[in-house]
This record gives structure tokens, sequence and C-alpha cells, in this order.
């Protein structure tokens, strides 16, 4: 699951991002601007919609990848 959330985050961002489970969601901005639009994109290419609750609780990249794995059961 890392890997769409990379995949969200460089759609998002409009390039590239190298993202790790422990890389805080707000290394590449302020998380509240692009919190929704990484959740549209992971949607988009998963098919697994996450809440507003798992993305503003999220704190690292990891707990999006998380959320997905448990929202895809």
């Amino acid at each position: 699951m890392m890997a769409a959330v990379t995949a969200a985050f460089a759609r998002v961002l409009g390039h590239e991002v190298s993202l790790r489970a422990d890389t805080p969601v707000d290394a590449y901005g302020p998380w509240q601007d692009i919190a929704v639009l990484v959740a549209v994109a992971l949607k988009e290419s998963t098919g697994i919609e996450l809440s507003d609750a798992q993305l503003f609780v999220a704190q690292v990249a990891g707990d999006l990848a998380t959320d997905l794995e448990v929202n895809s059961r």
C-alpha cells in the first residue's frame, strides 16, 4: 500500500516523491492543504476510501498505508 500512497502524493504534488512508512505526512507541505487531494487520488487509484478521521489523525505515510489496508477488507 505504500506504493499507492507514494503515487497519490506524486500525483497531487505534480512531481516524484520518496516516501517511507515513517515519512511525516507534512514532509511536502501542510498536510491540511493536501489531505483531501491525496485521499481523492488514493480512492481513484485503489478504489479504497479513507475517512476524514483517518486522514486527519495520520502522522506518517505508514498510517495512510495501514488505513488503506484496513479499509480494503
